[in-house]
């Protein structure tokens, strides 16, 4: 992105992994360059973000719209995936909450890298 807005810096850059479908770190380490009247720096990427500590059964308490509402779900374990009469389910469909933030929601539940997960939601 660096390189479009100063084309004239030409800091490397990595093609999109075949393997992983993400970007490869090139930048080694943080770096300031002028550009017009501002600065910008690039700094290395973040590799993985981790939820530490954070079961999947547990998830919906960490988005505040979903955890307002869980408690008219038909079923108290409720997933807010599959099950019928899901108040989390029914606000995403009147737009009450975001699909933008539910499908975040079903990212992570459905995430299979499960490392910096206690428990195994399947």
């Amino acid at each position: 992105m660096i390189n479009l807005l100063e084309p004239g810096l030409k800091l490397k850059t990595s093609e999109i992994s075949e393997y992983h479908k993400q970007g490869k770190h090139t930048t080694t380490f943080a770096e300031m360059h002028k550009i017009g009247n501002g600065y910008i720096i690039d700094t290395p990427g973040i590799k993985g973000f981790g939820l530490e500590g954070i079961d999947k059964s547990n998830l919906s308490e960490y988005f505040p719209e979903m955890k307002a509402i869980k408690n008219n779900c038909k079923f108290n374990n409720c997933t807010h995936t599959h099950e019928p009469d899901c108040a989390v389910k029914e606000a995403v469909s009147a737009k009450k909450i975001s699909l933008m933030r539910y499908n975040n929601y079903l990212n992570i539940l459905a995430d299979e890298n499960d490392k910096y997960r206690q428990d195994d939601y399947k």
